[in-house]
């Protein structure tokens, strides 16, 4: 039992941080999920103080596609938060079995953009946003919920840093990381997760990454300075609009990204669009017109 409240049933899984189990309220027999700190790290106050973090920055934010953190407390000296239950598996998972139909993937793409979009307005950047940081739920449809906000960078109004981020300190997952936060600078901030989710999206719909190196040192270069594969260049099947896309995704220089998530995604939408379905807002609009000038010249006559 957790705080005489919750019951554990069985565990889920185990990750950097701490043990997932499943659980059930004793009063209302509601499942969840309880995430408890490892025993191993209480003794690392770094790591106690990102736990909370991540219960915090969840908390603050109210979003369908954002994991919903239902309370978080200590319990025997353990911190733990109590999550809603998700059915499914992580988009890493899937993606290692194959590739995901363009449909879905660019409804991936935005539904991560409007919890990312959301998170913003909230004052959190999320700062390790991966496909193992992305939840699919079980089902027909494409359902999402983005996880683990616990390198998140929050607001002042909502917590100070407490030395949480020190200098030349690299938070993220290398592969995703922006080369703002490969060159470890202080002054991350949104467009941070702008770049995970370009690199995201560039992988689902051109079926690999951008950046193929595994050995860290060459990937951080290809991350900082080497040319970004255009996607019709891997693949000459894929639309050409799509390395338009690409390259102010994964612009190096944060002012040149796009301006929101939901801006990036609305246009991965719009560049994978086929090449009719991209005219029929021009034909419609231009039929309007001439239905307007028509009505006009006959109205003046």
């Amino acid at each position: 039992m957790i705080d005489g409240r919750w019951e554990l049933l069985s565990p889920l899984a185990t990750g950097s941080s701490g043990e997932v189990f499943a659980a059930r309220e004793t009063t209302t027999g509601q499942e969840m999920a309880v995430k408890i700190m490892r025993s191993d790290l209480l003794a690392d106050p770094v790591a106690v103080k990102r736990f909370e973090r991540e219960a915090q920055a969840t908390g603050a934010i109210e979003h369908p596609h954002v994991v919903r953190v239902l309370a978080h407390g200590q319990h025997q000296g353990r911190p733990y938060l109590a999550m809603e239950l998700l059915r499914g598996e992580t988009l890493e998972a899937r993606l290692a079995r194959d590739q995901l139909p363009r449909a879905d993937a660019v409804a991936v793409v935005a539904q991560i953009a409007a919890a990312l979009d959301a998170a913003h307005a909230a004052g959190v950047i999320h700062r390790d946003l991966k496909p193992d940081n992305v939840f699919l739920l079980a089902g027909d449809r494409v359902d999402v919920r983005v996880l683990d906000f616990g390198y998140a960078k929050l607001a002042e109004h909502l917590l100070h840093d407490g030395g949480l981020t020190a200098a030349n300190a690299l938070l993220g997952t290398p592969l995703y990381m922006a080369p703002e936060q490969v060159q470890a600078s202080r002054e991350v901030d949104a467009r941070a997760d702008l770049w995970s989710l370009g690199v995201i999206g560039y992988e689902l719909v051109v079926g690999r990454p951008p950046f193929p190196s595994t050995n860290l040192a060459d990937l951080f270069v290809e991350i900082l300075a080497r040319p970004i594969p255009p996607p019709s260049k891997l693949d000459p099947t894929l639309p050409r609009p799509l390395d338009a896309w690409a390259a102010r995704a994964l612009a190096r220089a944060r002012e040149e990204r796009f301006p929101s998530a939901v801006a990036l995604a609305d246009a991965l939408a719009a560049a994978v669009r086929p090449t009719g379905a991209r005219w029929v807002p021009a034909i419609v609009a231009l039929a309007l017109a001439g239905v307007v000038l028509a009505l006009a010249i006959a109205w003046a006559r």
